[in-house]
């Protein structure tokens, strides 16, 4: 299923140039919408320096996790292991879990937490820049799913014990 899902959306990359330019574009750069959201909400409300706290440890528990499970879990890469349209150069370490995609949902999950509609907002970019991994040929799907779920409920399970335990900061 994850392998015909794979084919089904990497086989659109090299159809459009437009499209593909969007797609490593969302894969390569949208990931510095993110510092610049967090701030955002820092500044109107500099009172609740939680938003970025609770933002950069979720981030950095993600990468710790991230990091484990790579190191347990070697899945090859989809251009290694297959013929794919690839449009980005990649390391050729292990495709699960997909680092761009659990931090970007991680981040849009602690926002989410503190302005819903911002937090929607960058679901969507969040999910633009899973796509865009597939898209590329560098991740599988089911890789980018549970990174995306894996960033959430890292950043839901963390905001629930920081209300637990109080002012932490």
């Amino acid at each position: 299923m994850d392998k015909k899902l794979f084919l089904l959306i990497n086989q659109l990359a090299n159809k459009s140039v437009w499209m593909d330019r969007m797609m490593i574009y969302a894969s390569n750069e949208l990931r510095f919408l993110y510092p610049l959201a967090v701030c955002m909400l820092w500044i109107r409300k500099p009172k609740k320096i939680k938003i970025p706290s609770e933002t950069l440890v979720s981030v950095l528990m993600c990468m710790l996790i991230s990091n484990a499970i790579k190191k347990v879990k070697d899945l090859p890469r989809p251009f290694i292991t297959r013929k794919a349209n690839v449009l980005l150069t990649s390391k050729e370490d292990s495709s699960y879990i997909s680092k761009h995609t659990i931090l970007a949902f991680a981040v849009s999950t602690t926002i989410y937490l503190y302005n819903k509609g911002l937090g929607i907002f960058m679901y969507g970019f969040s999910t633009l820049i899973g796509i865009s991994r597939v898209w590329t040929g560098v991740h599988y799907p089911f890789d980018i799913l549970r990174s995306a779920l894996l960033g959430s409920v890292v950043s839901i399970g963390f905001n629930r014990i920081m209300k637990k335990k109080g002012k932490w900061y």
